[in-house]
């Protein structure tokens, strides 16, 4: 969930940290004061495109920072896209400045559709923006199949497979799918291609064992003076083993007299062996060093033909060698064209039989899953006033399959008495949508992992009794996970378990935004205000006291 938002320099905010509370946390405030700019703010952070206009004070950066806790669901879905996270926690942050932005996750840079693809993960924003994605048919499906959840993985997952395999087979079929003349000028590139990369009898890894003797070899001369200068130095007249043997010497002729001598003495003769050891591998590695210019011309050709292959048959050798097999079949199937046809055909129309089936497979879980689907968003429209709706779900074959199957779904709805069922895009006003919205939001709840809902301007249209069913819809939400929602309706506000209010202000001859959280008393004043504008009675706050109570009573309700 969204434990905290961290604004500066954004819009008519100079600097405000918002701190949310799990449950259902309303934002109320007078038109303009600013609550759109709040969820812009929180946009930059979950990676919207940066606007500089949006940029309050133009000689200093914007910054903006939230800060989730994140459920083992969140957690997953996050490592999946590279994002780990902190003691339960992931920070998402956004830096506006003169001449570039930066994003940050943990604080560390990543690219803005990083940030974006992980605030999917971590947030659903409802708005009027989502109610024309809810218009188009083509997320229909996606919703079906994530109310369909575990009993379509298995299926889906068989789907993609059948499809990978018949596409794969459609290729082969393509290609397959050429003239003689054309045929034969393939076969003698295959085979030059295939007789090159034979003859060079490439070894996996030999490039890199090349590169080192290369390296080597291209020093030989500065390694040949290093090494003779070490065993002159060690082993010459004078050197460091003709000292240290003189040294044990001299120690061992007089350590008898004094038993503390003899540490030194077994201190020098462990250094002579030492000596002794380096002496003997140092001459052993200068006899077996191919430091001739035979052997720098056999390695530096030999690389120079690995090089070449792999700059016209793939970056490394395993590729090239990979690749050589491709080029094998490749050569077998055109060799024998008519026969390679026959047996293409048949396995093709094998893979395009197998594919129907699970795509049959796919589409019956989703009728079933449709069915369930509608039944149940039809309550929650019942519920939200929608006294006698009717909500289908439709089912259209495709002309050919994807990996996604071959459905096409579409929501239909009639939304009063005697109309009959028309496509959602047809009927529905904004009011009706957003109500609309809802009722899916909650049936659909348990397939996101998502652990904060916002709703923008879900109040759009409703009043009265509806307004009221709408409140209650939101809070039971709320009781299953975060909810954030900016409105206007006080029924929505009075269920409210942290009541933030947005104020605005001129100081010093500039308008400010600032954002708090309410408290109990406060909460009941701002409920008061949105009851009787700018006349707050006593019996308005009395009315709005009392509204308060009986929300805490429904949510207990909701919530048992």
């Amino acid at each position: 969930m969204l434990e905290e938002l961290h604004i500066e320099n954004y819009a008519l905010i100079e600097q405000t940290s918002v701190t949310f509370g799990p449950g259902f946390n309303v934002l109320t405030g007078e038109t303009g004061a600013g609550k759109s700019i709040l969820l812009g703010a929180l946009g930059l952070a979950l990676g919207a495109k940066a606007d500089r206009e949006a940029v309050r004070d133009p000689s200093k950066d914007c910054f903006v920072e939230a800060v989730f806790s994140v459920s083992p669901e969140e957690e997953a879905a996050l490592h999946e896209i590279d994002v780990e996270t902190y003691d339960g926690e992931v920070i998402l942050s956004r830096r506006i400045g003169k001449d570039r932005t930066a994003a940050k996750i943990n604080g560390e840079s990543v690219p803005a559709p990083r940030l974006h693809a992980a605030g999917e993960i971590l947030i659903d924003i409802y708005g009027q923006k989502e109610h024309q994605s809810l218009l188009k048919k083509a997320n229909h499906l996606a919703l079906i199949d994530a109310y369909a959840g575990k009993e379509l993985t298995g299926p889906k997952a068989e789907l993609s497979a059948a499809y990978d395999a018949w596409r794969e087979l459609m290729k082969q079929w393509e290609e397959a799918d050429i003239d003689p003349a054309e045929a034969a000028r393939q076969i003698d590139y295959l085979t030059h291609d295939i007789e090159t990369i034979k003859e060079a009898s490439l070894k996996p890894g030999e490039d890199a064992e090349l590169e080192e003797k290369y390296r080597t070899l291209s020093h030989a001369e500065k390694i040949r003076e290093g090494v003779s200068e070490a065993l002159e130095s060690v082993d010459g007249d004078g050197g460091a083993a003709e000292t240290v043997e003189r040294a044990l010497r001299a120690l061992s002729s007089v350590s008898a007299y004094d038993e503390k001598l003899s540490d030194f003495v077994s201190t020098l003769t462990d250094a002579e062996g030492l000596l002794s050891d380096f002496n003997r591998d140092l001459h052993s590695y200068v006899d077996d060093g191919e430091f001739s210019e035979e052997a720098f011309r056999e390695v530096s050709d030999r690389l120079d033909l690995v090089n070449t292959l792999k700059s016209r048959y793939g970056r490394t050798i395993e590729e090239i060698l990979a690749g050589l097999e491709e080029k094998k079949k490749r050569l077998e199937t055109l060799s024998d064209l008519e026969e390679s046809r026959k047996v293409l055909a048949a396995k093709l129309k094998k893979a395009e039989e197998a594919l129907n089936e699970t795509a049959d497979r796919v589409s019956e879980v989703r009728r079933k899953a449709g069915a369930e689907y509608a039944a149940a968003v039809k309550k929650e429209l019942s519920d939200l006033a929608f006294l006698d709706v009717k909500f289908e779900t439709r089912f259209t074959r495709l002309s050919s399959c994807t990996r996604n199957g071959c459905d096409e779904a579409e929501f239909f709805i009639a939304l009063n008495p005697g109309e009959p069922v028309r496509a959602l895009a047809d009927v529905a006003s904004g009011g009706e949508l957003s109500r609309i919205q809802l009722a899916i939001k909650a049936v659909s709840a348990g397939a996101s992992s998502a652990g904060t809902y916002i709703f923008d301007e879900i109040d759009t249209g409703i009043s009265g009794r509806t307004a009221q069913a709408v409140a209650e819809k939101i809070a039971r939400i709320a009781g299953k996970t975060q909810v954030i929602c900016i409105t206007h309706l006080q029924a929505i506000a009075a269920m409210a378990d942290s009541h933030l209010l947005i104020e605005k202000a001129v100081v010093d001859g500039r308008t400010l935004s600032t954002v708090r959280l309410l408290t109990e008393p406060e909460s009941i004043e701002e409920l008061g205000r949105m009851i009787g504008g700018a006349d707050v009675t006593e019996t308005v706050l009395s009315d709005a006291a009392e509204m308060k109570e009986r929300a805490k009573a429904v949510k207990e309700k909701l919530r048992a």
